[in-house]
């Protein structure tokens, strides 16, 4: 005869929550409670998820009380300790990121070293150097 289904229970359901937020393995809540870790994953879905969060956000909130109002730096230390992830916020301007130059072409190359090419050679004055080629701007 098969082993009854395993019924999780208000209690089960605080230490697994209380101990995925705390950073236990599956496994190791699974051995602790005496069943498997599909078990655990089957009836405690939510804890090991949402569940975890709470327990964790609790304690931050905790910590960040007694860092501010009692000055304790351990707690301070604790809520510090990971760098959060800053997300902005819905509707809010974000700046467009900066895409990288383009390499000019073997054209756009020539071009530019054949500004001011004739400085310094007999060419110098036939040329005149207020005159722009066409096809090219004002640089």
């Amino acid at each position: 005869m098969a082993r009854p289904e395993h019924q999780p229970t208000k209690a089960s359901r605080l230490k697994v929550a209380i101990a995925a937020g705390g950073g236990m393995r599956h496994e190791e809540i699974a051995n602790a409670l005496g069943i498997s870790a599909p078990t655990l994953r089957k009836h405690y879905e939510l804890e090991l998820s949402t569940g975890a969060a709470e327990k964790r956000m609790e304690v931050l909130t905790v910590a960040f009380r007694t860092a501010v109002k009692k000055g304790n730096t351990s707690a301070a230390r604790l809520y510090l300790q990971h760098a959060p992830e800053f997300e902005p916020a819905p509707g809010a301007a974000q700046e467009p990121e900066a895409a990288e130059p383009k390499p000019e072409g073997k054209k756009a190359q020539a071009n530019a070293a054949a500004i001011g090419a004739e400085t310094g050679t007999e060419w110098e004055h036939l040329l005149d150097p207020k005159v722009v080629p066409i096809g090219r701007a004002a640089q």
